[in-house]
């Protein structure tokens, strides 16, 4: 945004590579010009002189200024100090003429005007975030150094090794690694905030001791979420490759992390909470010990996503574990043999639940099928929908059946409710949507369009939702945002009159015993529109196609 802070425009970069200007008070876009052939990473505008900016990229440092109602714009000189570096990241200086870039091969070039005049090494490795401060700059790098420097680059003032043995004791979780890749680097409040590729949030005071923050995942969705049998705790798995576990408890940190070969989609513990079964993306899964997550045992039958997978009630004794490939497997823990096959499914596996008696397997399809299997040699069985719902399940996080179809929406594909779970007293189904939504529907759930309250927080889909063993906390995961949400299950009757973040659908219908129906309003609703085109700002003016234009001389 401009430095004026009046936040009238703004410049950005869009796939093509293009430097795009827009005027947010007119709602309409001011210039696009073609900016490289290759990507660009950085643009900043001039603090002094809003009218300048500049953009960084591969083997690409460029300087614009607006001319008329475009952008014109000179390639940095670099004249006799070396060839043309790809730039990481770019800051301006003390005065409107100076800028400072941090390149590939860990150096800060120094520009005046658009003349290189110096560089100087700062990191082994890329530069990737740099930060000017009121006297000097802050860099971060590829090496996981923190550097401070004074106004003329001639100094490292001080450096931080961003390590596990540096964390300071209130630190909320564990760093996966040390000297993890440094992205992003602020100032707030004294303290330098500093951003990694693995996902953490870290606060460095100047004085030396370092704040783990906040952490998550870091690359690709987030689908696998399991909740502890017995304690506050919660796993989750990932496409970024580590297995995690959580503490539920106000101090909402991270217990443990473990690296994986691939990715993973599903998770499950063990009904004692010893062990913890955990598919990968390559169609193999592994058991681990809970406490450790050291490898207790592995199996690969399949080359497709591991997409569920479950361990029988009671003593665990079975495993099943389904794929992609449309297979459901069923493993015999103690003897880890494959004692089982369910077939007969014609598309992948999305939810999958045990009878109460680990005798029978509830499958759910892509194609909107539900199954049924005998346990453990995996019979296909055929079952009526009343006979069905005499069944007593161990869990159920189907989204089919009669017992929940008030949970899909009036206009929806197969796949839009993408997860559902079922408190232990069998009265409350939460689900979770493509369109980012937590709703609560009372179970059963039986006819179309059930009544529920709807609840927002992720920005995207929601891949996962699971109650804690006691019900008293919702664990919900998002796929794209990679976030982890809790949220406090309150009976109705005892609610507090809190504040909330979320926007609850019953605010105007407690007199119905707090669950309103959404029907109506849902048929009125584009949720494309609504999930994707939501205003992030407040905006001024008419928008372009809304204003009055002068009539052609044709049209006189």
């Amino acid at each position: 945004f401009l430095a004026d802070g009046k936040r009238l425009a703004s410049v950005g970069i869009d796939d093509n590579h293009t430097v795009v200007l827009w005027d947010w008070k007119k709602g309409e876009k001011l210039s696009a010009v073609r900016g490289s052939k290759d990507k660009i990473f950085v643009v900043k505008i001039n603090p002094y002189m809003p009218d300048k900016l500049i953009t960084v990229g591969i083997k690409h440092m460029k300087f614009w200024r607006r001319a008329g109602g475009g952008l014109i714009g000179k390639k940095g000189c670099i004249g006799a100090l070396g060839r043309t570096d790809t730039m990481m990241c770019a800051v301006y200086g003390w005065t409107e003429e100076m800028a400072f870039s941090g390149t590939s091969t860990g150096d800060v070039c120094i520009w005046r005007d658009v003349f290189l005049i110096k560089t100087v090494k700062a990191h082994d490795g890329p530069v990737f975030s740099m930060h000017a401060l009121e006297k000097g700059f802050v860099t971060g790098g590829k090496d996981g150094v923190v550097a401070l420097w004074d106004d003329t680059f001639e100094r490292c003032l001080k450096t931080y090794a961003i390590k596990r043995a540096a964390l300071a004791p209130g630190s909320k979780g564990l760093l996966l690694e040390d000297n993890p890749s440094i992205r992003a680097i602020s100032l707030g409040h004294g303290h330098i905030l500093v951003g990694t590729k693995n996902g953490e949030i870290l606060e460095v005071d100047k004085s030396g001791p370092i704040t783990l923050l906040v952490q998550g995942h870091m690359e690709g969705e987030v689908w696998g979420l399991a909740t502890h049998p017995h304690l506050p705790i919660c796993a989750t798995v990932s496409d970024d490759k580590t297995l995690r576990i959580w503490d539920l408890s106000p101090s909402h940190c991270m217990l443990a992390v473990r690296k994986l070969k691939k990715g993973g989609r599903c998770c499950c513990f063990s009904p004692d909470g010893k062990a913890l079964a955990v598919g990968l993306n390559d169609g193999s899964f592994l058991i681990v010990n809970a406490d450790t997550l050291e490898d207790l045992v592995s199996f690969q039958h399949r080359k497709d996503v591991i997409s569920e997978i479950r361990f029988s009630p009671g003593a665990g004794k079975y495993l099943a574990v389904a794929s992609c490939d449309n297979f459901v497997d069923i493993y015999n823990v103690m003897s880890s043999k494959r004692v089982g096959i369910c077939k007969g499914a014609s598309s992948y596996i999305t939810h999958m639940d045990w009878d109460i008696r680990g005798k029978l397997l509830q499958v759910n399809t892509g194609a909107k099928e539900q199954l049924f299997f005998e346990a453990p040699r995996g019979k296909k069985q055929t079952i009526p929908t009343l006979e069905v719902e005499k069944i007593g399940w161990a869990s159920w996080t189907s989204v089919l059946g009669s017992c929940c179809e008030g949970i899909w929406p009036i206009i929806g594909e197969v796949t839009d409710v993408t997860a559902s779970c079922l408190t232990s007293d069998s009265k409350v189904l939460a689900t979770g949507d493509d369109f980012g939504f937590v709703k609560l529907f009372r179970y059963p759930a039986k006819g179309k369009f059930g009544k529920f309250k709807r609840y927002v927080a992720h920005s995207t889909h929601v891949t996962n939702v699971r109650w804690t063993y006691d019900d008293s906390l919702l664990v919900t995961v998002g796929g794209a945002d990679t976030s982890l949400m809790l949220w406090t299950y309150e009976m109705e009757g005892h609610r507090d009159s809190r504040q909330c973040d979320s926007e609850e659908s019953d605010l105007d219908s407690e007199e119905d015993g707090g669950y309103d129906s959404d029907v109506t309003r849902e048929n009125e609703i584009n949720y494309t529109i609504k999930a994707l085109s939501t205003n992030i700002r407040p905006m001024f003016g008419i928008k372009p196609h809304l204003q009055q234009k002068e009539p052609t001389l044709d049209e006189r």
